[in-house]
């Protein structure tokens, strides 16, 4: 009570105050209510101003004291032992309560067949649990488990092992085990198995189960398999799995070939409507592959969509259906620095990779294709020719345009058969313009020890007068204008040979042996780097059409 100054402030003071107050009040209630309103005469029974200045804060301030208020004595009055004790208790007894809650299910047993059917509520999965569970509270409350296999009951193998989980529990209801609820489960240091033949069998996991509890995988491998042999590996990868009634999500990230790479998947159901995205990103090689998925009909297992590939200047748009395990290609867009055109064909995926494709250029540009194929180290250069053997399938390449620094041949069409690792040329036609034309058959033969290509090839010149200006010839006023050579090409050691060359007859071998010498001295003298400069051409043709020669 001393803190405050009662001998400035006193009672008879404000009591007098108060009373002023209500008879002003009292005043105004009266006069409002039985007299019509009027400012001027309601001035008469108030005195306004006096009222206000009674009312003011300033009024009231400069009656109580507050400079005579010690707010640092009163505080030290309450910071006393007792207080001090207090909080300590409370405290203390908060964790205590927090701690028993948390622990309380360690003394709980676990039973095996009901963990397993947490994991696994899909009808067409089973879990199998190794070791004993055990229960922790930090750093939060869930389930511990190791050695985990999950199987696949339509393949009867080993879908998921996985030697570290954990099932998250909630706060909530975590002393009763028969109410706790699980909110999320983790698998650490997995091994995903996929069976390419069997990819129906996982869709069915994926597509038709729902409400599964959310999984979440830390540092593991997925492997692809076809039967034992693993095709495709994505070390270090972390993926988390979400299954809702009408949304179903999964995301990947790991490394792929030195490379990280993202997936994401999304699912929704909107409408009795399955409509399905996902996104592939390689970052090192600047990789983009987007694709949706809509008009999926289940009876039939069909389903629409269209698919984006972007890697730097390079992009792939096109339209799809997917069934039976193939793809077919409607409309598409193929554009790059070399190249633009339309690619449209079936790719089939199951049993065996096939496909029959057309892919019509609108233009190629060859130097820039030739000058990015020389860019690259003598190894990948060799490399290119290296097919694998389970790509295999037809392939009808054309081109309107032929982009070249000496413009020697204007267009061209083929068809190409890729058969366990070769290549059949089948047909090769090319357009010289003016000059006249040329076809070419053969086979690029591809093994551990040698690249070669097997030829056959015939030249027709329409107009001797342009060719022999082209390439500089002005000692002979004509040559032969049917051709036809046959020989092989080591692509790895990268030689010349050959077998057969005539005009109006076969030339002599000793003949066939100075044009393969000086096609080799003059077209690979630096490699592949001299094989399609046309100076280089030039020199070879003035060469061996010479009188002399």
């Amino acid at each position: 009570m001393k803190y405050i100054n009662f001998k400035r402030y006193k009672f008879s003071t404000v009591t007098k105050n108060f009373k002023s107050w209500a008879e002003n009040i009292l005043k105004i209630f009266k006069f409002t209510y039985f007299r019509r309103y009027d400012p001027k005469r309601l001035s008469k029974y108030i005195d306004i101003r006096k009222l206000y200045n009674q009312l003011s804060f300033k009024h009231l301030y400069n009656r109580l004291n507050v400079k005579k208020f010690n707010f640092f004595r009163i505080g030290k009055k309450l910071e006393s032992d007792k207080f001090k004790k207090f909080y300590v208790y409370l405290f203390s007894f908060i964790l205590f309560s927090l701690i028993s809650y948390l622990s309380a299910p360690t003394f709980y047993k676990y039973e095996k067949n009901r963990i397993e059917s947490v994991i696994c509520k899909s009808k067409n999965l089973k879990c199998s649990i190794k070791s004993d569970i055990k229960y922790g509270f930090y750093p939060t409350p869930r389930i511990k488990i190791k050695e985990l296999t999950v199987y696949n009951n339509l393949l009867k193998n080993e879908f998921i092992i996985v030697n570290n989980a954990v099932i998250k529990l909630s706060f909530k209801n975590l002393i009763n085990k028969n109410k706790q609820i699980y909110k999320k489960v983790i698998f650490d240091n997995f091994k995903i198995n996929f069976d390419l033949k069997n990819l129906g069998s996982y869709q069915k996991i994926f597509i038709e189960e729902n409400n599964l509890i959310p999984i979440k995988f830390k540092k593991g491998e997925i492997v692809l398999l076809d039967k034992d042999d693993e095709i495709v590996k994505i070390n270090n990868a972390n993926l988390n799995f979400s299954l809702k009634e009408n949304l179903k999500k999964i995301k990947i990230k790991g490394k792929f070939l030195n490379d990280t790479l993202s997936i994401k998947l999304n699912s929704q159901k909107i409408d009795d409507k399955l409509s399905t995205n996902f996104i592939i990103k390689m970052y090192d090689l600047n990789l983009l592959t987007k694709v949706n998925l809509f008009n999926y009909d289940k009876n039939s297992q069909s389903v629409d969509g269209d698919i984006l590939i972007k890697k730097n200047k390079q992009r792939f748009t096109g339209l799809f259906n997917y069934k039976n395990h193939e793809v077919s290609i409607t409309k598409s867009n193929l554009r790059n620095s070399f190249l633009d055109g339309k690619l449209n064909g079936d790719v089939k995926l199951l049993p065996y990779f096939t496909f029959n494709l057309d892919l019509a250029l609108n233009s190629i540009n060859f130097t820039k294709l030739y000058s990015y194929f020389l860019s690259l180290d003598e190894k990948d250069q060799k490399k290119i020719f290296n097919i694998n053997k389970k790509i295999n399938g037809n392939l009808n390449l054309s081109s309107d345009r032929v982009y070249s620094s000496y413009n020697l041949i204007k267009s061209f069409e083929s068809r190409l058969k890729f058969n366990n690792g070769s290549i059949l040329i089948e047909q090769f036609l090319l357009n010289l313009g003016k000059l006249g034309a040329a076809d070419l058959l053969g086979e690029i033969r591809n093994d551990k020890k040698f690249n070669n290509f097997k030829y056959e090839s015939n030249i027709f010149i329409d107009n001797q007068k342009k060719f022999l200006s082209k390439f500089g010839i002005y000692n002979r006023d004509s040559i032969s204008s049917d051709l036809f050579i046959s020989g092989n090409f080591d692509l790895r050691n990268i030689k010349a040979s050959f077998y057969e060359i005539s005009e109006n007859k076969k030339l002599n071998d000793e003949d066939v042996n100075f044009v393969e010498q000086e096609f080799n001295d003059y077209m690979l003298v630096d490699g592949y780097e001299s094989l399609f400069r046309f100076p280089k051409f030039k020199e070879f043709i003035k060469s061996v059409t010479s009188k002399e020669n």
